[in-house]
């Protein structure tokens, strides 16, 4: 029987056989001290829920961790917890001293704690430790030392042992119970009963059973190693040779993991990976991987890696990577150069030496050859020799020790030619060449003409001899293999096609030589005799790709190495290439940037240089990514006045914690709250240097998504009114995205913004306008009548205006009238002046007559009496004329005196011409010189006449002539 479940578990084990390779090193480890997490040192159960987050029963309460945050729950009592798992709902189930009960989310998210041992009867009430909690059909099964209390539908019964208990474990839906003086039993009907070979464990402590086929089991004990129990109650041990070993090292726990291997932590060795055998495949511990030797618990996560609750501290086991480290905690120092595997040995080349590894486990250390410390820089087998090329020159290993073959410092690479027994030897300056004799290789000479650093080389199917150097470009050598000579040496370079002569390497891919450079990969193209573009590089990586490294193994899979890719080209069935690069981007800051180094081992495995050793890559172990990386919104707070959270990271729907928000959880917050803080995580991506990235998005506020980020955390201040959704999603290391979340909330308007603010508005609207167009109608009807009154004052001062605008304009008509007058007046006293002018000159004329006829008496010349007679004549007829002045005279006289003369006349008929004159001159008042000038009388006879005047005019003496005339 035992031969078959052996036969069964290496037929279920086969693929987890191979894939664990017996070269490779330590997996990736990611481990989290207790000022990390910030709880106690202890973790003595782990487990990992269908979203991806893990719970962790610690010393100090149930840890959580996200992928970024860690949380810690304490039960009410605070006390020390032992155990913890799930059920099908979310809820979580915990084990404590002297306490049991379960988490689950209240109303915000938050994991809240109920209490069901406090629901429990006095007499079992004080117990000690909850060691371990199942579930099993709606059950609930909590372990103590003294008795096991079953919850089933809010309800607890109680199983109380003959003995006292130890361990309790479940196997196959079975309650198994190590019983003190008893031995295993098993739990039917409420009662523990001894199953066959119990008896065996009665004074042994079990620390865990497993199933095994049809119905075996497979149990460890602390101290007393590791058991097969078969169905008949035979007990046998699981592997002679190592069960000393497995009682010295104290197994605590073990698990049987999903590639059929099996996990066991220990008191005093760490970790140890066991094939079905019990043969160690892999141990981690203190020093090599994990900070702690003590593993209290383990548990494998939906990746196929590994949780290590330590005694101190946790640990993130990547077992389920193709990728392991070859370094100084496995006990391999330095920086990886080279490395080959002869048969068994796996040889590795650092710059400190050259070490051997024996391959029949991988937790042999490795030794150093003798001879060999120091740089090394390759090393292969070469016939019937293994070659090491050293600082120190060249040497042939035998063994463990090593033969000088050359002190000609610097030994680079060695070549195999074409058809020639003859070896090339590349070195810091030159080459030379190595013939073989006596089975064995030995130098034979270094040829002159060329000088160069010969680290690169390949021989092409012409037999000229290719070398490359990192700084000069390409040499052409032409070699005399038989005369050990070089022919010739001719230089290619930029302008033999390259872009520049920097970076050039030469690697013998696909049977034909690939030439890389600092822009692009490059073939040779004989009949031009340039470097024209490679055609697969070219068109899988990129015209301008920088390549430091290419290597192809036996099955025609191309690996590479450049400043932006690492990865291998997969040759597929119709014998093209699938580029793959993703999973190498976790390496990639490990490897080597002196001589980058890719070495593919005959078993196809392959080995990256790294700066602390090697990075073992075994291509037949596949990353599992499912259920892949997800994200989740942890946390959802307000920053406006202090951070208040809102919202803890878990969603319940009917009942059972869910992924996706529903919206019992979209939150209102008031306006004053309108600053918020979204923290968000990502899981299933626990891995050391996962390289999370976030971006994310507020719709209703950001145009789109950011940029990618580490930051875990996103904070939104002075949010309007509306709802709003904020988008998050994660990439990881291998360029896998995660699912977008969303986290809806609204915001309300401020109280100046509601809705009743706005029917406020509208009412204070309303009631303003009514009152305001009253006002305006009072206004108007007062302005109207103030407008009223003011036209009508306004008329009448315009009435006031135009009267005294008339008035000033009949005014200016009687003073324009007066002006008219007055000029004609002027005009008239001018032709009065003119006619009193005329008169005078004609009385001054006729007395000249008559002083000229008194003369002409006196004379008496009478012969000339006629002629001067005539004379005079002729100038009295010349001023007969003006006696019409007198007439023309008194017209204008009377229309500037108003018809003096006709009035005067008609007043006083009896007037004579001569006193009708009289009165005209004096009017105009003349003196009385001026009067008798006109009048031809003298100034007495003016007197006189002056006298007859005033008689005929009825005048008192009391009255003044001239007077009189002037108010006539």
């Amino acid at each position: 029987m035992r031969f078959l479940f052996i036969l069964i578990t290496c037929c279920i084990g086969f693929y987890a056989l191979n894939a664990q390779s017996k070269y490779g090193g330590i997996p990736f480890v990611r481990n989290f001290s207790t000022i990390t997490y910030r709880a106690g040192i202890q973790n003595w159960a782990i487990v990992q829920d269908a979203r991806g987050l893990v719970y962790i029963a610690n010393n100090f309460g149930l840890l959580e961790f996200d992928g970024n945050h860690w949380g810690l729950y304490t039960p009410h009592n605070a006390s020390k917890m032992r155990s913890v798992t799930l059920d099908g709902s979310g809820r979580i189930y915990v084990g404590c001293q002297g306490e049991f009960g379960y988490f689950f989310p209240n109303k915000n998210g938050q994991l809240e704690y109920t209490s069901l041992a406090d629901s429990l009867p006095d007499q079992f009430r004080n117990f000690d430790e909850t060691w371990s909690v199942f579930l099993d059909d709606g059950k609930a099964y909590f372990c103590t030392f003294t008795n096991i209390f079953v919850y089933d539908d809010d309800s607890i019964s109680v199983v109380q042992p003959e003995n006292l208990l130890e361990l309790s474990f479940f196997v196959n839906r079975e309650l198994l119970v190590n019983e003190r003086g008893k031995g295993l039993t098993r739990l039917e009907n409420n009662e523990l009963k001894l199953i066959k070979g119990g008896d065996f464990f009665k004074d042994i402590s079990i620390s865990s059973i497993l199933p095994a086929f049809n119905g075996h089991y497979l149990i460890s004990t602390f101290q007393h190693g590791i058991y097969f129990l078969d169905r008949n109650g035979n007990i046998t041990p699981w592997n002679n040779n190592r069960q000393a070993y497995f009682s010295e090292a104290i197994v605590n726990c073990m698990i049987r993991l999903k590639n059929g291997n099996y996990a066991a932590g220990t008191q005093n060795n760490g970790l140890l990976i066991l094939d079905e055998k019990g043969e160690e495949l892999l141990q981690l511990t203190s020093g090599r991987g994990l900070d702690n030797r003590t593993v209290l618990s383990v548990m494998e996560d939906d990746l196929h890696n590994l949780w290590i609750g330590n005694n101190n501290g946790l640990a993130y086991v990547e077992l389920g990577s193709p990728f392991t480290f070859l370094n100084e905690e496995t006990g391999l120092p330095g920086t990886g150069y080279t490395a080959y595997l002869d048969d068994a040995n796996l040889y590795l080349g650092t710059n400190t030496g050259l070490y051997l590894k024996n391959s029949s486990g991988t937790s042999e250390p490795y030794t150093l050859i003798e001879g060999m410390r120091g740089q090394v820089y390759h090393i292969g087998r070469y016939r019937n020799d293994l070659l090491v090329g050293h600082h120190n020159g060249a040497f042939r290993i035998d063994g463990k020790h090593a033969e000088l073959l050359s002190s000609e410092p610097g030994g680079w690479i060695f070549l195999s030619l074409d058809n020639s027994p003859k070896l090339i030897e590349g070195v810091y300056n030159g080459i030379q060449f190595l013939s073989h004799s006596n089975g064995h290789w030995s130098f034979s000479k270094k040829p002159s003409g060329y000088r160069e650093s010969s680290r690169v080389m390949e021989q092409d199917r012409d037999g000229y001899l290719w070398i490359t150097h990192g700084y000069k470009g390409v040499f052409k050598l032409d070699l005399d293999v038989e005369q050990e000579h070089i022919n010739s040496v001719e230089f290619y370079g930029k302008e033999k096609g390259f872009r520049s002569n920097l970076l050039i390497n030469v690697f013998r891919i696909r049977n034909d030589l690939v030439f890389t450079s600092e822009q692009g990969v490059y073939k040779y193209d004989k009949r031009e005799d340039r470097f024209i573009p490679e055609p697969l590089f070219s068109g899988l990586l990129g015209d301008n790709v920088v390549l430091w490294c290419i290597r192809e193994d036996a099955l025609g899979n191309i690996y590479f190495m450049g400043e932006d890719y690492i990865g291998v080209m997969k040759k597929n069935s119709v014998g093209g290439y699938d580029l793959e690069t993703s999973i190498f981007n976790k390496v990639r800051h490990f490897l080597n940037d002196d001589l980058q180094n890719i070495v593919i081992l005959n078993n196809n495995e392959v080995l990256f240089g790294a700066k602390e050793g090697f990075i073992h890559y075994d291509p037949a172990l596949k990353i599992n990514r499912k259920p892949g990386i997800k994200s989740h919104i942890r946390r959802f707070s307000t920053t406006s006045d202090r951070d208040s959270v809102l919202f803890y990271g878990n969603f319940v729907n009917n009942g059972n914690v869910a992924e996706t928000q529903t919206k019992e959880y979209v939150i209102t917050l008031p306006y004053r709250n309108n600053s918020v803080n979204f923290t968000f995580a990502a899981t299933s991506s626990f891995e050391s240097d996962a390289e999370l990235m976030h971006q994310y998005y507020l719709s209703n506020f950001d145009k789109g998504w950011s940029e990618w980020t580490t930051q875990t955390q996103k904070e939104y201040t002075n949010l309007r009114e509306g709802t709003y959704v904020f988008h998050v999603r994660s990439r990881n290391v291998y360029g896998e995205l995660s699912n977008e979340t969303l986290y809806r909330f609204k915001i309300l308007p401020p109280w100046y913004r509601t809705a009743w603010a706005y029917t406020g508005y509208g009412v204070f609207v309303f009631a303003f306008l009514f009152t305001g167009f009253g006002l305006l109608d009072r206004k108007y009807k007062h302005e109207r009548k103030l407008m009223t009154l003011k036209q009508r004052k306004e008329l009448i001062r315009k009435d006031n205006e135009m009267e005294t605008l008339a008035q000033k304009n009949r005014e200016e008509i009687t003073r324009l009238k007066n002006e008219k007058l007055e000029a004609e007046l002027l005009h008239m006293n001018k032709e009065l002046g003119t006619s009193t002018m005329l008169i005078l000159n004609k009385n001054e004329f006729i007395s000249k007559m008559k002083d000229n006829l008194k003369g002409l008496v006196d004379k008496s010349d009478k012969a000339n009496m006629p002629k001067e007679l005539s004379r005079i004549v002729h100038d009295i007829e010349g001023n007969l004329s003006s006696d019409t002045d007198w007439e023309h005279f008194q017209v204008h006289f009377d229309n500037v005196h108003g018809d003096f003369s006709r009035r005067l006349r008609t007043a006083y008929p009896q007037l004579s011409p001569q006193e009708m004159k009289l009165s005209a001159y004096l009017r105009m008042n003349l003196s009385t010189k001026e009067i008798a000038h006109l009048l031809n009388i003298s100034v007495r006879g003016v007197e006189i006449s002056r006298y007859r005047l005033r008689k005929k005019l009825g005048l008192d003496r009391k009255l003044n002539l001239q007077e009189f005339i002037l108010k006539f």
